[in-house]
């Protein structure tokens, strides 16, 4: 397929029919062949999730891969923005003067492990910071989804500055309650819950790991919300939110290289344009690039009926057990002292 083809897919079919419930199978690990493969459907006890390339296909606009639509038994509203996606490859930083969203315009491939239940989304060496990178997406439980992002830089020295960094972005459509959910040490000296929601789109929106200086040289062609470091820090590395009787829980392997996002207006208006959707993001970059040329991140989508904020604990303890790891729950409250 040509590029100009691959970027101009045609968006034709009619918005009533809706995403269909499985694209045509394709052979295990192996990439899509034509234009009916560039998404596919993996199913949980209680999700559908649908993953797809940055190809146009309905409402779905071209450029946005990762989670086109994810729904549950228990509420079928639509998670993400129809048009746009969530866990989005959106942003290579520092970012290139003429290229400032290349892995959007970039060509991905699908590849569907079907006795798996996994999808990855693969991006072969970009054009201009020649990175590779491998989005996989693997049903784990009845509303989990676990993901991986992988890269390689294939040119480090393009790389001038400290670090290398990977911007995902998620739409969120509509959401009544905007505000993420962070566990933070960074109000009234105690490990205790913080709605986040700050008024002014990209400032004040990087969320940072409490350990972490962020001393990151960003460059001037850098304008998302990792820039723009949040007066607050997070104590474990996940954030989630209410949608109406949902919850939507991002998890992190580990806190390194992980800083939360928040975008206020990122997911573009409401209908009656008397609103914007926000996007609940996440950054992840690695210190020294040419000592780091590829590395990995590993995570869970929760999406599930909202039990309470010890729930979303006892989910993370659930996901440190999956991955072999111990995992010390921390404690609410008030911070020991020095001596104490």
């Amino acid at each position: 397929m040509s590029r100009r083809s691959f970027l101009q897919r045609s968006a034709a079919i009619a918005l009533g029919a809706g995403l269909p419930t499985r694209a045509r199978a394709v052979d295990t690990e192996q990439p899509a062949a034509d234009a009916d493969d560039h998404f596919h459907t993996i199913k949980t006890d209680d999700l559908s999730v649908v993953i797809g390339d940055n190809t146009s296909h309905g409402e779905h606009r071209a450029g946005y891969h990762g989670i086109w639509r994810i729904t549950s038994a228990h509420n079928s509203q639509a998670v993400f923005v129809p048009r746009y996606s969530g866990l989005n490859l959106n942003h290579i930083a520092p970012t290139p003067e003429n290229d400032q969203l290349e892995p959007r315009q970039s060509p991905v491939e699908l590849k569907v492990d079907v006795p798996s239940r996994q999808v990855t989304l693969h991006q072969p060496e970009t054009r201009t910071t020649h990175v590779e990178s491998w989005l996989t997406y693997t049903a784990s439980g009845p509303h989990h989804i676990d993901w991986t992002y992988r890269y390689k830089l294939h040119d480090p020295a393009l790389f001038k500055s400290n670090f290398a960094g990977f911007y995902l972005a998620s739409y969120l459509d509509q959401p009544e309650n905007k505000a993420i959910y962070v566990l933070s040490p960074s109000c009234c000296r105690a490990i205790m819950w913080i709605q986040y929601c700050p008024p002014t789109h990209l400032k004040d929106a990087a969320i940072t790991w409490e350990n972490d200086p962020y001393d990151l040289e960003f460059g001037p062609h850098d304008f998302l919300s990792h820039v723009n470091r949040a007066p607050i820090t997070y104590h474990v590395p996940l954030y989630f939110g209410r949608l109406g009787n949902m919850l939507l829980a991002n998890m992190f392997e580990e806190p390194k290289g992980v800083t939360i996002c928040y975008g206020m207006a990122g997911g573009g208006f409401v209908p009656d344009q008397s609103d914007r959707n926000p996007a609940w993001d996440f950054f992840l970059y690695t210190k020294d690039p040419a000592s780091h040329p590829e590395g990995q991140w590993r995570g869970r989508l929760v999406y599930k009926p909202f039990a309470g904020r010890d729930d979303v604990l006892d989910e993370y303890q659930r996901f440190q057990d999956a991955l072999g790891r111990k995992w010390a729950r921390p404690k609410y409250g008030p911070l020991a002292q020095a001596g104490e």
